[in-house]
């Protein structure tokens, strides 16, 4: 009786945590290279996933869409992809700032530089 209870519980976190992404495969990281078809992205681990992109995927930069076009070599990026087979197919696409580490929140919008007339205090 207690594996069966133990099996439903197990059951039940396990279809919770699929649900909870709908489904979607997260890669964070850098873009390494980008064409009207792909992203390849390298992660902080250092493995490289290349992206499909097709016309349904939708891009943004904070609060504003932008497109294909607009993503570079070099940008930090969030993908949102299904998996088809043994391919990644984006859904979403996010550029911005990562996180930093040990930050509990988006820095994205903080400016970080100063005008070089600028003298520290």
């Amino acid at each position: 009786m207690k594996r069966l209870l133990l099996m439903i519980l197990a059951l039940g976190f396990f279809t919770s945590a699929a649900f909870a992404h709908n489904g979607m495969e997260h890669v964070m990281g850098t873009v390494t290279a980008v064409s009207a078809t792909s992203i390849t992205v390298k992660t902080a681990d250092g493995k490289v996933h290349t992206v499909v992109l097709n016309d349904t995927t939708k891009y943004s930069k904070g609060t504003t869409t932008v497109q294909v076009k607009d993503l570079k070599v070099g940008d930090h990026v969030v993908v949102h992809a299904a998996k088809k087979g043994d391919t990644l197919v984006a859904a979403e696409v996010k550029v911005g700032m990562m996180p930093m580490k040990g930050m509990s929140s988006d820095m994205s919008g903080m400016k970080m530089d100063h005008p070089a007339s600028t003298t520290p205090r």
